[in-house]
């Protein structure tokens, strides 16, 4: 059998086959795959988009970027044009309060008569609907004791150091005690009162002074009103009261005892802007300081 001649011409003609079966089979597949492959469908390369170079204008450039810091909330309510009067007891004191509106409507005068007038008569000759009494001064030659200014002019010099009420070019309202930042300054007018009492400070004044129950008078401010106390009191309860039970942020004591009832050179006074008096105008020994 190992010499059979048919049994060698079998083998050699399967060894042929194997070698030519091999080389087709991979051929197919080869074929196969490149026909299924490019029947696939495929994702086509991103085409590359060239960028555009444009120059923003300032209004674009604002537009686009913003205003990153936070814009404070504008508060748009503003105080009813209304005076409020009412009475209220605090540590067996009677208190007097008027309310008044803090805006723009409401004129502050500050009042200025040499030979003296009563805190009506001063609101009167002005046209006010609410008064305060002044600076301190001497009770025979009412010769003003404290500062005055009117519209940057220094009238009398500061002494004390106390508490001003100031007129602003704009013609709001505050109490301050920046004499370096107010006197002499144009369009500014202010006046000195009396001692602190929101926050309490003694501000040089005794304490037998403090003590004593007497016609006292008082101006504080906040955000939108303004508040004027009248009672007969000492300091302490007056201060308390303005403390705990009205919203101020800051008051101050005015000339009291008997110039509440009395005559005095200065006065406060508060108007409407639109209710301007005739009887306002000046006469040759009485003057209205205002800033308008």
């Amino acid at each position: 059998m190992g010499n059979d001649p048919g049994f060698v011409c079998r083998s050699a003609n399967t060894n042929l086959r194997r070698r030519l079966l091999y080389p087709g089979m991979i051929a197919v597949g080869l074929t196969i795959l490149t026909f299924v492959l490019s029947t696939t469908p495929q994702e086509a390369p991103p085409k590359l988009v060239r960028p555009v170079e444009r120059t923003l204008t300032t209004e674009e450039t604002a537009s686009l970027l913003g205003d990153r810091e936070a814009k404070p909330k504008v508060d748009s309510w503003h105080p009813p044009h209304v005076v409020k009067v009412w009475m209220a007891r605090h540590k067996g004191r009677v208190f007097r309060i008027i309310q008044l509106p803090r805006c723009e409507h409401l004129e502050t005068v500050i009042t200025y008569n040499p030979s003296g007038e009563t805190l009506r008569q001063a609101k009167v000759r002005v046209g006010g609907v609410a008064a305060v009494t002044g600076s301190y001064h001497h009770p025979r030659s009412l010769a003003l004791a404290d500062f005055l200014q009117r519209d940057g002019c220094v009238l009398a010099g500061a002494r004390t150091g106390r508490s001003l009420l100031v007129i602003n070019r704009d013609g709001t309202l505050d109490i301050s005690n920046e004499y370096a930042q107010i006197k002499g300054q144009p369009g500014i007018s202010a006046l000195a009162l009396g001692q602190r009492l929101v926050p309490l400070q003694q501000d040089g004044f005794s304490k037998a002074f403090m003590n004593r129950v007497t016609d006292r008078m008082a101006i504080g401010v906040n955000r939108h009103f303004i508040f004027i106390v009248q009672g007969k009191s000492d300091i302490w309860r007056l201060a308390h009261f303005i403390k705990t039970k009205l919203p101020v942020r800051t008051a101050v004591n005015s000339d009291g005892g008997h110039v509440v009832r009395g005559r005095a050179p200065v006065h406060i006074v508060f108007r409407w802007r639109q209710l301007k008096s005739p009887g306002a105008a000046m006469s040759a020994n009485a003057s209205t300081f205002t800033n308008k």
